[in-house]
């Protein structure tokens, strides 16, 4: 199974500036419930650099977003993580939107 995050830096909605982000949903590739939740140290946020086998982000594939800037886009796919931009606020409506096939926003700034 793949594992999805979602940035939710508030604890409840889909948010942007996702290097920054501490907190994170986590969810199954399969839909269903939330499966848990992440808290990154300031020390561990994305912006540091991208997550390797060791990170808690370490094991997600794909990772849901209202925003980032391109380098950490890329940064992220070079570890096989990829990107799903959204603007859906809900957490499990933007996982449902990602595994149905809609399509990603393009990657912009993170300034949303």
């Amino acid at each position: 199974m793949r594992l999805i995050g979602v940035s939710s830096q508030d604890g409840r909605t889909v948010t942007g500036h996702a290097g920054r982000c501490r907190r994170f949903f986590l969810f199954g590739d399969r839909g269903g419930p939330m499966m848990g939740t992440l808290e990154l140290t300031a020390g561990q946020v994305l912006h540091r650099g991208p997550p390797g086998a060791d990170h808690p982000l370490g094991r997600i594939k794909v990772l849901v977003t209202a925003g980032m800037r391109p380098g950490l886009q890329a940064s992220l796919a070079s570890c096989g993580i990829n990107v799903f931009i959204t603007d859906e606020q809900s957490p499990e409506l933007a996982v449902r939107r990602f595994l149905e096939g809609a399509p990603s926003l393009p990657c912009l700034d993170g300034r949303r």
